[in-house]
């Protein structure tokens, strides 16, 4: 069951890019000038590492066994699996929300606010839904066999931000972000 330590570890990581999303926000209404570059590398890894590997695998692996033993589970996991869907419009929503307000001012600000923390609540749910209701359903009713299985995809993932085996773009894209981002969330001086 190595893949439940490992999710659980993926979304705790996925947390601490949401509270700094958040973060960043209140800064910015507090009356400070934004790092673009902070808020593109945050969703740079939100689009590679979550939608890319998290929820595929879980997609592709966790939930289809979990269908199989315990059948009882079709109405949550299809509702987990739409919110994957419904995530990735929430983060292109967000995304297109950041475009409008770096290139059109300080106008579009309040809509990208609201994407933001409408995304950062959703991704957070989401999450806690699965460590609450899936996880408990999965570890109870899947055999070892299916662990097997399930373990090494998920040992597939390696998170490129907070993992071991960064490449080196996301090496870089790390280093951007923590030094660019404000104390206490990185090393980055105070914005202006």
């Amino acid at each position: 069951m190595r893949a439940i330590a490992i999710i659980k570890s993926e979304h705790k990581n996925l947390g601490a890019v949401l509270y700094s999303l958040e973060k960043l926000i209140e800064e910015i209404d507090k009356g400070k000038h934004p790092d673009f570059t902070i808020f593109h590398g945050l969703l740079t890894y939100l689009d590679r590492f979550l939608d890319r590997y998290h929820h595929p695998k879980e997609n592709l692996y966790l939930f289809p066994k979990l269908l199989e033993r315990a059948p009882d589970t079709e109405a949550l996991v299809r509702e987990l699996g739409q919110q994957h869907t419904e995530g990735e419009l929430l983060f292109i929503e967000m995304l297109k929300a950041l475009s409008a307000y770096e290139f059109s001012g300080a106008a579009e600000f309040p809509h990208f606010r609201e994407t933001v923390l409408k995304y950062t609540e959703f991704e957070r749910n989401h999450a806690h839904k699965e460590e609450k209701e899936i996880l408990p359903r999965a570890k109870k009713a899947l055999q070892a066999s299916d662990w097997e299985e399930i373990d090494a995809a998920f040992g597939e993932n390696r998170d490129p931000m907070f993992g071991q085996d960064w490449n080196d773009e996301f090496s870089e894209l790390f280093d951007s972000i923590v030094n660019r981002l404000p104390a206490p969330l990185g090393l980055g001086d105070d914005w202006k």
